[in-house]
């Protein structure tokens, strides 16, 4: 996000203060203040980076996780809580954890180094910055409980995709897309957010705003949420990314089959009419996908990719070559040569090299367990906004899952960061429903025979 006029500068200062304060506040006041601080710099850590030449500026994300944390265990243990709620999502975490910190040592066996458990080591910082990310479930899940501060979390997470919305038209206004070109293509808003991962991260979050719209009652929110839903889908078209627009479209047909079919009707609208419903360019981007001469260059190389990762799985397959091992291997297709990339764009094939089979089982098996909370709670509450964040879980779970079969972005908290926040919040109201539907019948069945015993 740049606010141009050469504002972006001047709140380097307030920008740190505010940081610092935010910090001191959730040690000393309520966790919720970090968490609120945190939420809109999950997709827009770059403008954090305006604060890394002050003192400490570049470890405020880390410092403000320590925060919480420490936070959390004092409120608990105040309280006389368990630290952490009973959820299906925690053992699954825990075996990621436990498993990715392993994959550290083995991942420096792998390429015949000495294991090193520093700071300095570059999986030991790819680890921290990667469990940070399951964190999120578990410090939403155990301390955010009031509804108001959910929706507050919503609209932050909206407030953030509009400020990405306007970065990207910042952009694109000054191009003409009359044609497709490959220097068209957007690179990354964010510095973890190239223009394919940004389609997947606006595609994954969209269909949140979209469930919320389809659920309110309110006209005028409808009318204020058609704004952001607008400009995401207008920056998906045009960011030209082929994993954005399955990713999109996978996302909408969710909506339409669990809430509103009209949604499903327009997706099949778009499939049989898109060569003369969407802009030339975008035309052109399907369509050279594959042509009469065979798949255009990218798909070979991912092609060429996954062969070459096929090989690794075969030699390892249970441990894999370790934790951010694609980083550490020249990924050399066959048939590009002098190309090399550190990624096998496509994230179930990369996890197996990287960790394994059962590193990639664990995976799934914590996205299978938010789809499970995501439907339980969509299809048992009566809530509005507890059905809006079941739905919403639930497609944006999906959406995820079918924009990294081209592109390895569940790793990156920048991309999924809100997926687990959301899936936070859902088990918190996923649990205090079942808590309400097992203690009201006890309650009924109390004043029953009290009034047995008040007419004896």
């Amino acid at each position: 996000m740049e606010l141009g006029l050469g504002l972006s500068e001047l709140l380097v200062l307030p920008l740190y203060v505010a940081a610092i304060l935010a910090i001191v506040l959730t040690l000393t006041y309520r966790i919720e203040i970090g968490i609120f601080f945190l939420i809109p710099f999950i997709s827009q850590q770059n403008i954090l980076n305006y604060i890394n030449q002050l003192p400490l500026g570049k470890d405020i994300n880390d410092i403000l996780f320590i925060a919480i944390i420490i936070k959390w265990v004092i409120d608990k243990v105040k309280a006389k809580e368990s630290l952490l709620v009973k959820t299906p999502l925690n053992l699954p975490i825990f075996f990621l954890l436990g498993w990715t910190f392993l994959a550290v040592w083995w991942g420096d066996l792998y390429f015949e180094n000495a294991v090193q458990l520093s700071w300095m080591n570059p999986r030991v910082i790819y680890w921290k910055n990667l469990i940070r990310i399951p964190l999120l479930y578990l410090i939403v899940v155990n301390n955010i409980k009031n509804p108001d501060h959910k929706k507050l979390i919503v609209f932050l997470i909206i407030l953030s995709i509009l400020m990405i919305d306007r970065g990207f038209y910042n952009i694109a206004q000054w191009r003409d897309y009359s044609h497709y070109t490959d220097d068209q293509k957007i690179g990354g808003l964010d510095q973890s957010l190239g223009g394919n991962e940004l389609a997947v991260f606006l595609a994954m979050y969209v269909v949140v705003i979209l469930s919320l719209f389809l659920h309110s009652r309110s006209v005028v929110l409808r009318v204020m949420l058609a704004i952001p839903i607008s400009l995401t889908y207008y920056c998906i078209l045009f960011l030209f990314s082929r994993s954005g627009y399955l990713a999109a479209v996978v996302g909408c047909a969710v909506i339409g089959l669990m809430k509103n079919r009209i949604v499903l009707i327009g997706i099949l609208v778009l499939i049989i009419s898109w060569q003369s419903l969407l802009p030339v360019a975008v035309q052109e981007r399907i369509e050279m996908t594959k042509t009469e001469e065979g798949y255009d260059g990218t798909i070979q190389q991912r092609l060429g990719m996954w062969e070459f990762g096929k090989e690794i799985i075969s030699a390892s397959p249970v441990l894999g070559a370790g934790i951010n091992a694609a980083h550490f291997i020249n990924i050399t297709p066959e048939g590009f040569d002098g190309q090399v990339w550190h990624s096998f764009h496509n994230a179930y094939l990369q996890q197996a090299v990287e960790t394994g089979l059962i590193g990639l089982g664990i995976y799934l098996w914590i996205f299978a367990s938010m789809l499970v909370i995501g439907w339980r709670l969509y299809a048992t509450s009566d809530d509005w906004f507890d059905k809006t964040l079941g739905l919403g879980l639930l497609a944006c779970v999906l959406t995820c899952l079918a924009g990294n079969i081209a592109g390895g972005y569940w790793n990156y908290l920048s991309v999924v960061g809100y997926m687990y926040v959301l899936a936070g919040m859902v088990m918190d109201s996923l649990l205090n429903l079942e808590k309400h539907q097992v203690t009201t019948p006890a309650k009924k069945e109390k004043i029953n025979k009290a009034v047995e015993v008040s007419h004896t």
